[in-house]
């Protein structure tokens, strides 16, 4: 099968046929249709989780496709089923095959397409476990979301509207007419603004940006707010404690459960989910390119079939 292989960090993907994958009895054999690039593929392609992984291997975490085959363990999904899911840091979704485990698969929101679901899995895992499991957001709070533009952000602040929020988000000027499809109450340029100057007292910062984001976050938090990123696993505790908050960094953990849930509510149409624009499987490396450089909303996909 075709795949898009890492052979050196830092370099170029290369196109390469390897062996098709055969399913374990807890994995799914997926005959991929699309699959969406999502910021951990090229920080992997950079060599930046080159700890937690080894070369080469396959690159992509989301898809959607059609089931061929199912382990002896797997019950939920049968083959001929159109499923999506999410396989982090595992076997790689940018090829013509993938296995993911059975709780990183469920099937795929009816109303969407391949490329469209292929775009869910890890934002909106990434979205709701940050606001809802480790933000223990409560309806009524205010939140502030930043890079509200991004896939991540744009479903946590869905989210936090769906449940009563009132929400503030943070990006950049060429992103604040997508923003506005977003339904949040209040979008701070980053550019013209700073966000200190518009928010006080929030409950809880959800902070997909990171690096001087975090220690501007924690003024602007109440006591007994919440301050959760997912561009760490670690953060500084001593600062939150003297504030009186929390302070927590996360990895979006797969879950077949989950899966379901953001499926159902796409179908009900309580969330929206955009792609920018799409590539075929062999020009992976221009839509990497692409995806770094492009300042649109909407997620990059790779076509597979």
């Amino acid at each position: 099968m075709r795949a898009i292989r890492v052979n050196e960090w830092g370099k170029s993907v290369q196109v390469e046929n390897i062996p098709q994958p055969k399913p374990a009895n807890d994995e799914v054999l997926v005959r991929v249709h699309a699959a969406s690039i999502n910021p951990v593929d090229t920080a992997i392609m950079a060599g930046y989780m080159s700890f937690m992984t080894k070369i080469p291997l396959t690159l992509g975490t989301d898809f959607s496709g059609v089931v061929v085959e199912v382990g002896s363990d797997v019950s939920h999904v049968k083959p001929g089923d159109a499923v999506y899911g999410i396989i982090p840091m595992g076997s790689g979704t940018f090829s013509e095959y993938a296995t993911p485990k059975a709780d990183q698969v469920a099937l795929k929101p009816k109303s969407l397409d391949h490329i469209f679901a292929s775009t869910v899995p890890l934002p909106s895992m990434a979205a709701w476990q940050s606001l809802i499991e480790h933000g223990k957001f409560k309806s009524g709070e205010r939140v502030l979301i930043h890079g509200v533009a991004g896939a991540v952000g744009g479903l946590a602040a869905q989210f936090a509207k769906n449940q009563g929020a009132y929400v503030y988000g943070t990006d950049i000027s060429e992103k604040a007419q997508h923003v506005a499809g977003l339904g949040i109450d209040r979008f701070i340029d980053v550019k013209s603004e700073r966000f200190e100057d518009v928010v006080e007292n929030v409950d809880l910062v959800l902070d997909y940006i990171g690096g001087e984001f975090m220690e501007r976050s924690y003024t602007v938090l109440k006591s007994g707010g919440r301050y959760v990123t997912s561009m760490s696993m670690q953060t500084p505790q001593e600062e939150p404690e003297k504030r009186g908050f929390s302070s927590v960094g996360f990895g979006a953990q797969p879950r077949a459960d989950l899966l379901t849930k953001f499926a159902g509510m796409a179908d009900a149409g309580k969330i929206k989910v955009y792609v920018n624009r799409t590539f075929p499987l062999a020009e992976a490396q221009a839509a990497l390119d692409y995806r770094l450089q492009s300042k649109a909303p909407g997620k990059v996909v790779l076509t597979v079939l």
